[in-house]
């Protein structure tokens, strides 16, 4: 599990160090540096996934595509390289180095010999291995059809291929539908059952039901691909026909990465999260939270971006409801310093009953701004 993570001279990060937790969430406004700290990570694991990380770091692939060289060294910095530093509870600590080449048209980073590349070491990091998963903002939604892809989903259990995209994440939920989920304590009851069904498919569907109620999944072999069903309990124990996914409510699709994710995953594997929010009701946001905090408390680390009060005050009750301890929870605010333009990481400090102590300037208090405006006080 990564302790600490140290960014160098990489976009706004002119030396930034952040204490990494089970649950760390990123927010603060747009264009603070936010998404450059997931994005660090993903490079490191898409070079090392390319084979290129023993000459360098690869900025365009299929994880991840940062652009060109010239335009990532930060503005305020008079180094060279980039600097990239993780610190792990039971693991020797990493330390990456890459060199900004002369021609800033370069899509590579050169390394240093000293960087360690070799396979046998990096593979024992749930960073590297297949105790990942990355679900970025351009996630998949509802679709006609979903592809296959056995190479990905049953060789490297990922749901994701480009982009952090999930866009395989139906065929891994079909795939291992009738595998119990890893971590038992991550399994809830259904009230007409006398005991606890552990397959992911059915905990899946029970998590998603707390969202949308007496919801049901149904996924359809259609040639090669897939098809996503949606049905619904209603009563009299009738149930509704079957309905496409593109004819459901969006969010419901939106959120089922999230679920397979976090439901799928082993202790100590690693998963990135941009705006889990995203056309999620709020109460569906504090359910997430919750399964969140649960997985947390059981040994996985969640990285997450959000722009939620939703997402924020769904970690703090879990913290107030001891779902989770202060040892598990990190927040950071992030804002700019506009002369030297280079992002400023607030690390909240939080209590045990989960209230955040002398907040900063700026975290989410426009409704605040917007409840004084409304009411003339």
């Amino acid at each position: 599990m990564i302790r600490q993570l140290n960014i160098g001279n990489f976009k706004l990060h002119n030396d930034t160090e952040l204490a990494i937790k089970g649950l760390t969430i990123l927010t603060g406004m747009n264009g603070m540096g936010k998404s450059t700290i997931i994005q660090s990570l993903i490079l490191l694991r898409q070079s090392y996934l390319m084979n290129d990380l023993d000459v360098g770091m690869n900025l365009k692939g299929d994880l991840c595509d940062a652009g060109i060289s010239g335009e990532l060294a930060c503005q305020s910095s008079n180094e060279h390289y980039f600097n990239l530093e993780l610190k792990f509870d039971n693991q020797n600590d990493l330390l990456f180095k890459f060199q900004y080449p002369d021609n800033i048209m370069d899509t590579l980073l050169p390394g240093i010999e000293t960087n360690i590349t070799d396979k046998n070491i990096l593979s024992k990091y749930s960073l590297f291995n297949d105790s990942f998963q990355y679900l970025s903002a351009f996630r998949f939604g509802p679709q006609k059809t979903y592809n296959r892809d056995t190479s990905l989903v049953v060789s490297k259990k990922q749901i994701s291929k480009v982009m952090g995209q999930c866009e395989y994440a139906i065929h891994f939920l079909e795939h291992y539908k009738n595998t119990n989920i890893p971590i038992n304590g991550l399994a809830i009851k259904d009230e007409n059952e006398d005991s606890i069904d552990y397959r992911l498919l059915t905990q899946v569907e029970l998590w998603l039901r707390k969202i949308s109620p007496n919801i049901k999944i149904k996924i359809e072999p259609i040639g090669e691909d897939l098809k996503l069903k949606y049905r619904f309990n209603r009563e009299e124990n009738t149930i509704t026909e079957d309905m496409s996914a593109l004819n459901t409510g969006f969010g419901i699709t939106y959120v089922l990465p999230i679920l397979i994710s976090i439901l799928s995953a082993r202790q100590d594997s690693i998963i990135l999260i941009e705006n889990p929010e995203a056309h999620i009701h709020p109460k569906g946001q504090a359910i997430l939270m919750e399964l969140m905090a649960r997985a947390v408390s059981l040994g996985v680390q969640i990285i997450i971006e959000t722009h939620s009060d939703h997402i924020i005050n769904g970690s703090l009750v879990a913290l107030k409801n001891e779902l989770i301890n202060p040892e598990h929870l990190a927040i950071f605010y992030f804002s700019r310093d506009d002369n030297k333009h280079i992002a400023i990481s607030h690390s909240l400090d939080i209590s045990k009953s989960g209230h955040i102590k002398r907040p900063p300037k700026g975290f989410f208090d426009q409704i605040d701004i917007d409840l004084r405006t409304i009411t003339g006080f």
